[in-house]
């Protein structure tokens, strides 16, 4: 016997469209952070928005999934299915490197707050000057930008461990809506002649 309502714990429609958008503003939110704050935590020449890039990533699959159960769009639906796993493997691998990044290099972030937030850098990258066309010298190129008082008012351990629950609650809503996009298109498998507004 098919049990339609199994392990669901949501309507499967509008439970699946609130979790897709929650999880669309989760990662459009963590991606915005990574990008303007990442390269306080993570080190490597484009690390921080190789990891702001995919969380945008999956805050647009979310949003097409969103899209298929608005629509009941078959041709979506099946396109996350086929997606959704190589997601959710590739967000394993980089929840793991983030997490491992945070713990390897905590004491440059430390470093970074004893010295009111500014960036660490690394000593052999070669200072980068530009003229300054008033005084006719040459001016050292700053960043303006300043880790928050907020990061460095908690402790590190306390900031480590929250950043590593929140990529395990990714990884749970991930596998969470990738079932219930599975659910979906089972559901539209058998049956394809429901109503209009069924399901």
């Amino acid at each position: 016997m098919w049990c339609d309502n199994c392990l669901l714990l949501f309507p499967l429609r509008a439970g699946a469209i609130c979790l897709g958008l929650l999880m669309a503003i989760f990662q459009i939110v963590g991606g915005a952070l990574l990008f303007k704050y990442g390269d306080f935590f993570f080190f490597h020449t484009g690390e921080s928005s190789i990891y702001g890039g995919f969380a945008f990533l999956q805050a647009a699959l979310a949003l097409i999934a969103v899209a298929a159960f608005s629509t009941r769009s078959e041709t979506f639906a099946n396109f996350n299915l086929r997606v959704y796993p190589v997601v959710i493997i590739l967000g394993i691998v980089r929840g793991i490197i983030m997490a491992w990044s945070v713990d390897h290099y905590k004491g440059r972030i430390t470093q970074e707050c004893n010295n009111g937030g500014q960036r660490w850098i690394d000593p052999s990258i070669p200072v980068t000057f530009t003229h300054n066309s008033t005084t006719g010298g040459y001016d050292k190129v700053e960043d303006d930008t300043r880790l928050p008082d907020s990061f460095c008012d908690n402790n590190l351990k306390t900031l480590t461990a929250l950043f590593s629950l929140s990529l395990i609650i990714d990884f749970i809503l991930m596998c969470y809506f990738y079932f219930m996009i599975w659910r979906f298109v089972v559901k539209l498998q058998h049956y394809p002649f429901q109503g209009k507004y069924s399901y």
